[in-house]
Order: structure tokens, then C-alpha cells, then sequence
């Protein structure tokens, strides 16, 4: 009979770390670290103290875990579970988790390989590059550079890289050594999950201006339409009595009712039609 193999106890522990780090929260979501640095992971996760905690482990263990948590809810994110991965858990909106993400997401240069999402460019600058060999390698990958007051010169902006190309290796070391930083990097949000609902990062990277810009207008639409159509609600009322007043004054005036409100208003045209009466007696020969 073929022995049992045993499980190494690193694996039940991080299993066992990934199942209570789950219970009670009220965001459960997986992220992906591809392509990022270490050091800058410490700091984006230093961040982050207080707000969410992050296990970074091997797809088949937060399976293993989500498997033995009984949750239901946690098959959801099973498909998200790809390549180097970790779990995040929070009590945040995910909106607002993913948001925190994003800001933090740090611009590096292009790595060879990498297909450009849109137009890598050399801007045109001066530079302290001394004429030499860096003349040659900046011409060789296409920037349109010159010798200037002997130094290097970008004489114009050059595409050193086209939308859908893949970039060289040649092309990259030229672009990081030109500080051309066309790349985000950062922790990317492969799914974020609140009560059952599974978020994916197009969901989640929502225009803040933008959006907050629409709620306005939507605010504003909404006064109007309930102000014209006469509804009251806390936002109308104080437009609508101000409304009724200033009718009601009107009618007041043209009626000639005397009151507190409406004396200044009567004389004052009363006093414009007489002014009015008198200049076309005047042009008529009375005096």
C-alpha cells in the first residue's frame, strides 16, 4: 500500500493564516504582483496598515483555503485566482480600496518585450550626455539627436516606439536612460468581492471628476424638473417658497395691495407713470 504523502506544514500554515485573515471582513479580493518590484510592494503594503492586509502566496494555497472556509461566496473569486497572486482583505468600499491602489501606482520605465500602449516618445530636451557612443545608440533606436554646445540634444519630439510594437531591448535601455517612464506599476486588482458581488478592475476604476461631475449635473436636473413641476422635497422647498413669494408679491403689486412688501414697489411705479404722464403733457404744449 502506497504511504500517504504528507502535506509540508509551511502549506497548512499559510492555508491556516489565508482562512482567519478572511473571517469577519467585509472585502475579500485577489491581486496580482506581477512585474513589481519588491521594495516598492513593502512600501505600496506599509501603506496600507490600518486600511487592508495583504498574504501573498501560491494560487493553489488561497484555493485550498477559500476550498476549507465553507464559503460559498468565495467560489466567485476562484477564476481570479492566476499567476503570482496574493489575497487582499479590508473593510473598505472595494471602490475605495481599489482607488487607494491606483494612486499608489508608481511610473518606471518600458521593459523589453512589452507591447507599447500607445506612442513611446523621446521628447526633445538638452541633455549633459557627452558626443560618443550614447549619439550613436539614441540614433540607432530613432531619436532625432544632434551635438549642441557639446553636449547631446534632442533636436525633436521622436516616436521611439510605435502604438502595438513591442519594445526592443536597445529601445528600452535607451528610454531608461532618457527617464521615459511610459509604465504603471503597482498592485493590479484582479477581483474585489462585497457581500457576494465580485468587482473586476473595469468596474472598479471609476473617474472620480468625472463621476462626481455627473452626480452634480444629476443633482441640478433634478432640482430643476421638481422646482418647475412644483414638488416639494428638502431640496426644493426653499427654491419653491421663494417662488410662490416672488408670484405672489407680483400679484400684489398689480393689484395695487397695500403692505409692508408692496408699498415701495406701487409708489415706485406709480411715481415712473406720472413722471411718464408728464413729459408727454409736456411735449403736447401744457406745462
Amino acid at each position: 500500500m502506497a504511504a500517504k504523502s504528507k502535506v509540508a506544514e509551511w502549506k497548512v500554515q499559510e492555508i491556516k493564516d489565508i482562512r482567519d485573515m478572511i473571517k469577519g471582513k467585509k472585502v475579500i479580493g485577489i491581486i496580482s504582483i506581477a512585474n513589481l518590484p519588491s521594495s516598492q510592494f513593502q512600501a505600496i503594503k506599509k501603506k496600507l496598515r490600518g486600511r487592508a492586509e495583504i498574504k501573498i502566496t501560491k494560487s493553489n494555497l488561497i484555493q485550498r483555503a477559500f476550498e476549507e472556509s465553507k464559503d460559498e461566496n468565495l467560489k466567485k473569486l476562484e477564476p481570479h485566482i492566476s499567476g503570482p497572486c496574493g489575497v487582499i482583505v479590508s473593510n473598505d468600499s472595494p471602490f475605495m480600496l481599489f482607488n487607494f491602489l491606483k494612486k499608489n501606482r508608481t511610473k518606471a520605465p518600458p521593459k523589453p518585450g512589452m507591447v507599447a500602449t500607445e506612442d513611446i516618445i523621446v521628447p526633445a530636451q538638452d541633455t549633459d550626455m557627452l558626443p560618443g557612443p550614447d549619439l550613436a545608440e539614441l540614433k540607432s533606436v530613432g531619436v532625432k539627436a544632434k551635438i549642441e554646445k557639446g553636449k547631446i540634444a534632442v533636436a525633436e519630439d521622436s516616436v521611439v516606439v510605435k502604438k502595438g510594437d513591442v519594445v526592443s531591448l536597445k529601445a528600452a535601455a535607451v528610454l531608461g536612460k532618457m527617464g521615459v517612464t511610459p509604465r504603471e506599476i503597482g498592485i493590479e486588482v484582479n477581483a474585489l468581492m462585497e457581500d457576494g458581488m465580485v468587482y473586476t478592475s473595469d468596474v472598479l476604476d471609476v473617474d472620480e471628476e468625472k463621476l462626481t461631475k455627473q452626480i452634480q449635473d444629476a443633482y441640478l436636473h433634478m432640482l430643476n424638473l421638481s422646482v418647475n413641476a412644483g414638488y416639494f422635497n428638502k431640496a426644493s422647498i426653499e427654491f419653491l417658497l421663494k417662488k410662490a413669494y416672488n408670484n405672489a408679491l407680483a400679484v400684489a403689486v398689480e393689484g395695487k395691495i397695500f403692505t409692508k412688501e408692496t408699498l415701495e414697489q406701487i409708489l415706485s411705479k406709480a411715481g415712473l407713470s406720472a413722471e411718464a404722464l408728464a413729459e408727454v403733457l409736456k411735449q403736447r404744449g401744457y406745462a
